[in-house]
């Protein structure tokens, strides 16, 4: 969007991370470039656009989770000599990752953005967060809500103090805790036990010294990823986040907040959504919050749980993009407002039972559309639409209903075929 709305940009230097210049390279010419976003500029430019590209952009390894982001001190200061602004779109995602992941990539990740800023003539980030900092929290969240010291449960508990640095010290003793219980004699003795059991069932050696050694340290590890996570979802939910993502995308956004000596930025989308315009409309990329609900719909599925006045604040990721490049053109010019929400919510909400009867419009007009079948068949089909039930009646009468049905057979079935194979064995072994 920015260099075909903007052409006569000097340079974009845009970070692939890789394990080599030359992979970075290779990722972005072969899995960047050949998506649909940059169809616009092949329509533009057709075969002149490689030259374009290799005129505009300069594509850098780097890792944010690293120190100079992974780059030499002479190459990070080369490049931030030759920058305006910094927009930071990488993080960790994932919901509930071990806290030391989401960590290193939301926390650490930031405070090394901040230090590679730190080194630019004029310094100016553009740090992209999530609406969801806000946390389990009703009622409306305001732009110019305090960044520094907040919690979702900070009117609730009275008189506590929320600090950033206090967060991180914390976090790195509770993963060092976690590694000095791996190392409980009962725990070794628990990883032993489980990891030759894995072996059994995998038909391998349980007594091969060199097969047991990786075996165990697979169960120490594992264990320990799953102590970390149940401990930062702990933490989290008790500060009034609802996972280890959106606790540390908080953490993140208070060390920005925090930098006074920069210009900088903090940009909240909502849940991002398939494209209004650009490059086509409905463009998007990976399985997105609103794809299960038409998956389902599509499939026959009728009932879809939702509260009966939630709203599922979507925004088209075009319109995103654009929030992320005009704050970036501000803060070239002028001291920008620390948080741009790019949201609907409020002017433009869009209720669950608004989007489950727009899905039942289209899931008609499929039917109606296919060629195949009997003409009554998809008329009748057409009109079995998706409905919005409480999440309690989905539980009770629709597929998690059958799901424990079914697993419920499968436990009696699986019950009866183990009797009647011992009565078999009994029978043999009395003939």
């Amino acid at each position: 969007m920015l260099l075909h709305s903007f052409p006569n940009i000097g340079r974009v230097y845009v970070t692939v991370r890789a394990r080599s210049q030359e992979e970075s390279e290779t990722r972005f010419w072969n899995n960047v470039i050949t998506a649909p976003p940059f169809d616009p500029l092949r329509e533009r430019y057709g075969d002149a656009l490689d030259g374009f590209i290799r005129d505009k952009v300069a594509i850098v390894g780097g890792d944010i989770a690293e120190d100079n982001l992974g780059f030499t001190d002479e190459e990070a200061q080369r490049i931030a000599d030759d920058i305006d602004v910094i927009i930071n779109s990488a993080g960790n995602v994932t919901f509930n990752p071990t806290l030391e992941s989401g960590l290193r990539t939301n926390v650490v990740g930031i405070q090394n953005v901040i230090a590679f800023t730190k080194r630019m003539k004029r310094p100016r980030l553009i740090h992209i967060s999530t609406c969801f900092v806000a946390g389990n929290r009703s009622g409306a969240v305001w732009e110019n809500d305090d960044v520094i010291g907040y919690f979702p449960r900070k009117s609730e508990l009275k008189g506590v103090q929320f600090s950033v640095e206090q967060e991180i010290q914390d976090c790195a003793r509770m993963s060092e805790r976690a590694r000095e219980e791996a190392k409980d004699a009962m725990r070794i003795a628990n990883f032993r036990e489980h990891a030759r059991k894995r072996l059994n069932e995998e038909m391998r050696d349980a007594d091969d010294p060199d097969a047991l050694g990786l075996a165990v340290a697979r169960e120490r590890k594992v264990w320990i990823r799953n102590r970390l996570t149940a401990l930062g979802i702990e933490r989290a939910k008790f500060w009034g986040w609802p996972n280890i993502y959106t606790y540390t995308k908080a953490l993140g956004e208070q060390l920005v907040a925090a930098e006074t000596g920069i210009v900088r930025s903090i940009v909240r989308p909502s849940i991002v959504e398939s494209a209004n315009t650009y490059p086509f409309p409905g463009w998007n990329e990976g399985f997105t919050t609103t794809a299960p609900i038409i998956f389902m719909a599509l499939k026959g599925q009728r009932q879809i749980p939702a509260n009966e006045k939630l709203i599922l604040d979507i925004t088209p990721v075009d319109e995103v993009a654009a929030v992320m490049l005009a704050v970036a053109a501000q803060a070239c010019v002028e001291e920008p407002k620390l948080v741009y929400q790019a949201a609907t919510g409020d002017t433009n909400p869009n209720t669950m039972e608004r989007i489950i009867r727009l899905v039942g419009l289209f899931r008609r007009q499929q039917e109606l559309e296919k060629k195949d079948g009997l003409r009554l068949f998809r008329e009748i089909s057409a009109r079995i639409e998706p409905f919005r039930v409480s999440p309690e009646r989905f539980d009770s009468a629709s597929l998690p209903m059958m799901n424990r049905t079914a697993k419920k057979a499968s436990t009696c079935s699986t019950g009866r075929a183990r009797a009647g194979a011992v009565a078999a064995m009994k029978a043999s072994s009395i003939g």
